[in-house]
């Protein structure tokens, strides 16, 4: 549950405490230092902004880079009688601390800082403000608070940063490197700082230096709610962790909440073992084909399952959905059995990979599921010519006219007739309604109908490409996504030949490549 302001204010009583004021001085603003630079007759004089001695400075010139004699500190060069207007250095540093009323719990306070030279460089002083405020308390979870701040410099003396007073909570702990300056400052936290923060309290043992995680915020936030992050790390899962802290998807594979490693696994003793064994190859993808192969069944080793992911690795998530028809181990033997096999170099079936025969699958269960088939027997599921199988249910599936997707069709082509193209002999237009989709999917016997809905939710381009001779006869139809070609497709599923594919790369060169290039006149084409 998360703490309210009140409640994190009493962990962190002093925001701005001697070590996060010692740390700014001597690590973040040490690495942006300068040497300014004057005469006073024929000398001249540098003054080193971090140490604050002056020295003889014969030899450095505007924009070099020394270092002090005396600190050792490498600078930048400036003459101080150049113009110092603007120039300042900015921060955003995290610094972790023991809270204040709680023995077992930790702090970081992520603090914006600057050092402005545009004035008095002998007297530039470092200004700062909290800017967001984090509590980790084991077994409860992370609470984080956060307000504005910025520098006044762009206005009249005097500069400082500004605030707002009133913090807002995080509905989620999340580094905020950046959060409001767009990659423009220095960001930075402390390691030293958690080495001291963390002694004595149960974070101590969390395997935390194993991790370098944004400023480590959302490290302890996920320690602080799942102790199981303490031995998933310890027992060799350490990648596991890092993969959720980045946000990869994690297939639901995990109990966080288990108190067990079986229990975090959801493995029973056996398989549990083989994945300790392999612990370093373990993706979240590979567990849960396995937790899945266990809850049918089909209890496929890691050999297997490795092998289902390099078939199948793009489609997953899809996989694991169409598990409930189905055990992993049938699924995954019926698609090799329907890949391509030659026989006497002659004879082909239609799908040259597992992948291939997969998508066909998948189409092929969904017009099963429209048609209200019944997927409870194998011989529905699992037809013995897949490809023949899909090419009958997509005759039959109906779709029809919908009167509101028309109308929004129309609003699609009226913005993407731009990508109106003729060369060659062949040209390709947007399709224009819902009964042209239909037609053209019946024609070319594929399944382009079922598009109608995505393509008026703008969720993709549908074109056709017809023969200039035959503008009224459906030839081939091609999907666009986010400006690339996804697919062309012919009479059952055909690719694009030679022509066809030179073609596509010059429309691709003159309309997808260039998107607010006005087409010319177009001609206008029956329907």
């Amino acid at each position: 549950m998360a703490l309210t302001l009140e409640e994190v204010k009493k962990h962190i009583p002093e925001t701005l405490t001697p070590e996060i004021k010692q740390f700014a001085t001597e690590v973040v603003f040490r690495r942006c230092q300068y040497i300014f630079t004057e005469r006073l007759g024929k000398q001249k004089y540098g003054y080193c902004t971090y140490c604050h001695h002056g020295f003889e400075a014969d030899g450095l010139k505007h924009n070099d880079f020394a270092t002090c004699p005396f600190c050792r500190t490498g600078c930048e060069v400036k003459a101080s009688g150049l113009g110092r207007k603007y120039l300042f250095n900015e921060a955003y540093f995290t610094y972790y601390l023991k809270s204040a009323i709680d023995p077992r719990a930790i702090v970081a306070v992520g603090t914006y800082a600057v050092q402005d030279f545009s004035g008095d460089y002998r007297r530039a002083e470092i200004q700062y403000a909290a800017k967001t405020l984090y509590v980790f308390i084991p077994r409860e979870g992370g609470s984080a608070y956060r307000r504005t701040a910025w520098y006044r410099m762009y206005v009249e003396p005097p500069h400082r940063i500004e605030a707002f007073d009133d913090y807002l909570r995080l509905k989620t702990v999340k580094n905020q490197f950046n959060r409001d300056h767009n990659n423009s400052i220095y960001t930075c936290y402390s390691r030293e700082s958690i080495t001291a923060a963390v002694a004595g309290t149960p974070f101590e043992y969390s395997g935390w230096e194993k991790y370098d995680v944004g400023d480590m915020t959302e490290f302890f936030e996920l320690c602080a709610k799942y102790p199981c992050v303490e031995y998933l790390t310890k027992q060799g899962f350490k990648h596991l962790v890092q993969h959720k802290l980045e946000g990869q998807r994690t297939y639901g594979a995990l109990n966080w909440n288990g108190s067990s490693m079986q229990k975090v696994f959801r493995l029973n003793g056996k398989q549990l073992d083989e994945v300790k064994k392999a612990s370093h190859g373990i993706l979240y993808s590979s567990l849960r084909l396995l937790q899945l192969s266990q809850k049918d069944g089909s209890n496929l080793t890691l050999d297997r399952i490795a092998m289902i992911e390099k078939d199948l690795g793009l489609y997953l998530n899809d996989l694991i959905k169409l598990s409930r028809y189905a055990s992993i181990r049938q699924i995954h033997t019926y698609l090799c059995k329907q890949r391509i096999k030659c026989k006497d170099n002659k004879k082909k079936s239609q799908f040259y990979s597992v992948d291939q025969a997969f998508i066909a699958w998948r189409d092929y269960i969904s017009d099963c599921i429209k048609l209200d088939y019944d997927l409870t027997r194998d011989g529905v599921i699992f037809p013995g010519h897949l490809y023949n199988a899909h090419q009958r249910t997509i005759k039959l599936v109906k779709h029809k006219a919908d009167e509101l997707l028309n109308k929004k069709i129309k609003g699609r082509v009226e913005k993407i007739k731009h990508l109106w193209f003729e060369q060659d002999g062949l040209l390709i237009r947007p399709a224009e309604s819902t009964e042209e989709l239909i037609k053209e999917g019946k024609m070319l016997q594929h399944c382009v109908g079922s598009y109608a809905e995505r393509y008026a939710a703008g969720q993709g381009d549908i074109l056709l490409l017809r023969q200039v001779a035959k503008p009224n006869k459906p030839y081939c139809t091609v999907e666009i996504h986010q400006g690339n070609i996804i697919q062309c497709r012919g009479y059952k599923n055909r690719g694009p030949n030679n022509k066809e594919c030179s073609f596509l790369q010059a429309f691709k060169t003159q309309r997808l490549a260039k998107p607010t290039q006005k087409s010319k006149e177009r001609q206008e084409v029956a329907i």
